[in-house]
């Protein structure tokens, strides 16, 4: 039987974090033009939420207020958002709305614009990062040179026959291969170079996209004369199908991340508060929240809504990985990592993990979850921090958290 469902989910489709200009100036090309500005939900994103939150009503629907039942009845349902960004609050309120029939407006957080401990106690001051550590590791394992995996050549190589063919012999031109620069800012480590500009580029590719957008590479890049020496490798004498072209760089994007947001001196820190949260929701009658407030006890369903740096925190702590097959970026807009309490035949607790996606077809075309060959159920996923010994073995919900206490303590001793 399941008792509880713990969502944590990346907001929806929003504009580069980056000016026009600013993307401009670091890749030489004009981009496509946004109708918010830089960083906010976009109306096409909202849709896409709302299509989520719809899928998830019917997909936990024995959990959740449906039209017939009255809004005065206590509600099963509770979402909590970061504050620190419009995107997520807004998100949070789209999927207050559509998870409860109408009943509930606006999620809960912490005053609009106070950084949440819980999305990021590294920002919100709660948790300091070694500096040391972080930087050795960053120092060993960032590529150099052919260093890179075989897929993550391909995508900067991609990226540099489309933007800038020459970039590299320039003196001061656009080139994805760069060497990565190491620095530390705002107690936080800072990398440039080719691989961070390749990756910057390839998720704002993948947004543009989903947005609906025109091209930016096709249209910026049918102008220049190199277009016709285009590599053999990304399509025939033209440039590739745009969906196809994400396939190739996007990842970059994903091997960024998981060298910096999924290292584990990085996440622990940065995530250990919603890790708690998380835990207490799975073994405790009692969660707190940040404003000293508690998660009601009658809310079968809890939704947080962070971004993706959340998604790759909590794939660190927990021992989770999972990729799409039609979807290149596994924490796109909308993704939804699951913790589901269930209680077996013998009332004994056990956690089953999830996570929800949106193709990037659906995205792009704001379609139903659920118009999928899978109908739009979630992946299953399996954590290294449970047993790994019979294949039907429960992962309890007190072993679980005291895995993850043991393994935080490992992964940060074995940093150097």
């Amino acid at each position: 039987m399941l008792k509880r469902v713990i969502l944590v989910t990346r907001h929806g489709i929003r504009s580069p974090t980056q000016t026009p200009e600013s993307l401009e100036a670091k890749t030489g090309v004009i981009w496509s033009a946004w109708p918010v500005p830089p960083g906010e939900l976009t109306e096409h994103g909202r849709t896409d939420v709302a299509r989520l939150g719809a899928f998830l009503h019917r997909y936990y629907q024995a959990f959740l207020p449906q039209n017939a039942r009255p809004c005065a009845t206590p509600s099963s349902l509770f979402v909590w958002a970061d504050a620190a960004d419009n995107r997520t609050r807004e998100t949070g309120n789209v999927l207050s709305k559509t998870l409860s029939a109408g009943c509930l407006k606006t999620a809960a957080s912490l005053p609009a614009g106070q950084k949440d401990p819980l999305f990021n106690a590294l920002a919100s001051g709660h948790e300091t990062l070694d500096k040391h550590s972080v930087l050795s590791t960053l120092t060993q394992t960032l590529p150099h040179g052919e260093a890179a995996p075989e897929d993550v050549r391909q995508a900067t190589s991609s990226l540099q026959t489309l933007f800038a063919p020459q970039g590299c012999t320039q003196s001061k031109g656009v080139c994805f291969s760069a060497p990565a620069k190491l620095s530390w800012k705002k107690g936080a480590p800072y990398v440039t170079g080719g691989l961070a500009l390749a990756s910057t580029v390839s998720e704002n590719l993948l947004l543009e996209y989903c947005e609906g957008l025109a091209s930016t590479v096709q249209a910026s890049a049918l102008t220049r004369e190199h277009v016709s020496s285009a590599s053999p490798t990304l399509d025939d004498h033209a440039l590739p199908h745009q969906a196809a072209l994400l396939a190739t760089v996007v990842p970059a994007h994903t091997y960024l991340s998981h060298l910096t947001r999924r290292l584990p001196a990085i996440a622990i820190p940065r995530g250990r508060y919603l890790a708690d949260a998380i835990g207490s929701l799975l073994t405790d009658p009692i969660t707190r929240l940040p404003d000293g407030s508690t998660i009601p006890a009658s809310s079968r369903m809890v939704v947080f809504v962070g971004h993706d740096t959340t998604l790759d925190m909590l794939a660190t702590l927990f021992g989770l990985d999972w990729t799409f097959t039609d979807q290149p970026d596994p924490t796109a807009p909308d993704t939804t990592l699951g913790f589901e309490l269930w209680q077996d035949g013998k009332g004994a607790p056990f956690v089953r993990f999830v996570v929800f996606h949106q193709s990037l077809e659906q995205l792009r075309n704001a379609s139903p979850v659920e118009d999928r060959t899978d109908s739009g159920n979630p992946v299953i996923l399996r954590s290294s921090l449970c047993p790994k010994g019979k294949k039907d073995e429960k992962c309890r919900p007190l072993v679980l958290m005291h895995s993850l206490r043991s393994e935080e303590g490992q992964m940060l001793q074995k940093s150097p």
